[in-house]
């Protein structure tokens, strides 16, 4: 198989894996109950940005196999599989977050109009996180179904064979690299 169209279906699943990742979703704990609202799909577009997909290894060997680096976007993991409910997470990462979003400082405000402080924010959704948790969003199981069905009509069923051993991806963030070390 050329390198060519190994690029090619690297794009593919780049491409699917970023368009299930902005797809609106109804806001929901990690058992589905609803919550008010719907989740934005992005809030700093840095997981969207820092995804990267590429094959590693040798054409000639059988040791090809496709990586998915999330760079610094260590929390897809929580994106893709949820979060159950439990212990409160992280402030860092919460406060981080409630300040990608400059809308929350500007529209969040308390029962007699005033509006709540950045501490008080992370407070509520960490608060939050920790009684209903999140619900997966499988943008990861979505991206590869999308894919094989595109590598199916691109490329031929040979394609599809060669290439459905290679989908036991091998995911790179920060954390695993950090890990592994």
């Amino acid at each position: 198989m050329e390198q060519e169209v190994l690029d090619k279906i690297a794009s593919i699943f780049q491409s699917n894996i970023q368009k299930e990742l902005r797809k609106p979703r109804r806001a929901a704990g990690y058992y589905g109950e609803p919550k008010r609202g719907v989740s934005p799909p992005i809030a700093s577009g840095n997981l969207l940005n820092q995804t990267k997909v590429y094959f590693e290894g040798s054409l000639e060997t059988a040791d090809l196999k496709m990586v998915v680096d999330f760079g610094n976007a260590d929390y897809w993991y929580f994106v893709n599989y949820g979060r159950k409910p439990g212990r409160y997470p992280p402030i860092k990462p919460i406060d981080r977050w409630v300040l990608t979003k400059p809308q929350l400082s500007t529209t969040v405000r308390d029962d007699k109009g005033r509006f709540i402080p950045r501490k008080s924010l992370v407070f509520l959704f960490r608060r939050s996180l920790a009684r209903y948790g999140y619900k997966a969003t499988n943008f990861l199981d979505n991206a590869i179904t999308l894919s094989i069905d595109q590598i199916v009509d691109g490329f031929g069923e040979a394609a599809f064979l060669y290439i459905e051993g290679l989908f036991d991806i091998n995911i790179v963030s920060d954390r695993t690299r950090t890990t592994e070390q």
